[in-house]
């Protein structure tokens, strides 16, 4: 492996490690500490506090994706593997990671207008997890994508 290979691949851990500790942070906080905060915590002090300390993991985490996605994306698509589905499921993995990066960015800014029905269903931490579920989801059908484009 040369050395541009090898700084793909550590962009790649770095980009598989950002969308881990933002979605699998997010999973804890809504599977384990959610419910276990709701009797311990009813003023929801120590739920705003893990909140505000997971921020800044949040914002890192989206620094780190769009860095290298942008790198990633432009190594694949300058490849002969990069077919015309691959080019599909990757637009649509950016829409979604846009849509994710902007709930994310808005979410503690309407924490305090507690919207409700529809607008906390699409963009509240619930949809944010599950999108972020569906990002990594495409990750795997677009490795899947480019190597069969590799086979032929």
């Amino acid at each position: 492996m040369d050395v541009l290979g090898i700084i793909l691949l550590l962009i790649r851990w770095a980009h598989a490690l950002a969308a881990v500790a933002w979605i699998g942070g997010s999973l804890f906080m809504l599977l384990a500490a959610r419910p276990a905060l709701r009797n311990a915590d009813p003023q929801g002090l120590v739920g705003r506090a893990l909140a505000v300390e997971f921020r800044p993991v949040v914002t890192t985490a989206i620094a780190v994706l769009i860095v290298s996605g942008v790198i990633l994306t432009v190594d694949r698509l300058t490849s002969d593997a990069a077919g015309i589905a691959y080019t599909a499921v990757l637009v649509a993995k950016i829409v979604l990671a846009v849509y994710a990066f902007g709930v994310a960015w808005l979410l503690p800014r309407r924490r305090e207008q507690r919207a409700g029905g529809i607008r906390r269903a699409l963009a509240g931490p619930v949809a944010l997890t599950v999108v972020g579920i569906i990002v990594i989801g495409l990750a795997d059908v677009l490795t899947w994508l480019f190597e069969r484009g590799l086979v032929g």
